[in-house]
């Protein structure tokens, strides 16, 4: 069920990306998306994209799934890509502790959640 339940989400982030944006699957259960050019209110326009529409779809047979997502900004002052991952990975899991279903972005000096 849970295989299922991955491919259902995938495809739901899939289809609310835009055309030159990236998705993998990034560890057991995460998923990366790089949305190149893009700055924070469009990153966060694409997140509660994809929440509401995992949020508002059923994941047969398991139900109604929910997701929560962290989001970063890369910024010239990294010193390379991992940190960036690891601020987006941060606010991931802020994001779970925090209730699930909703997004946390942590920028390189200040922290905005939605």
């Amino acid at each position: 069920m849970g295989d299922d339940v991955l491919r259902h989400v995938a495809e739901i982030v899939r289809s609310s990306l835009r055309v030159g944006d990236f998705v993998a699957r990034f560890g057991g259960e995460e998923f990366m998306a790089l949305l190149p050019a893009t700055g924070l209110a469009g990153a966060e326009s694409v997140a509660e994209k994809i929440r509401a529409a995992v949020e508002s779809t059923v994941a047969a047979p398991s139900g109604p799934v929910t997701i929560s997502i962290g989001g970063t900004i890369a910024v010239d002052s990294d010193e390379d890509i991992d940190l960036a991952v690891r601020r987006a990975d941060a606010a991931l899991y802020e994001a779970k502790r925090n209730g699930r279903n909703r997004m946390v972005f942590q920028m390189a000096t200040a922290e905005v959640a939605s």
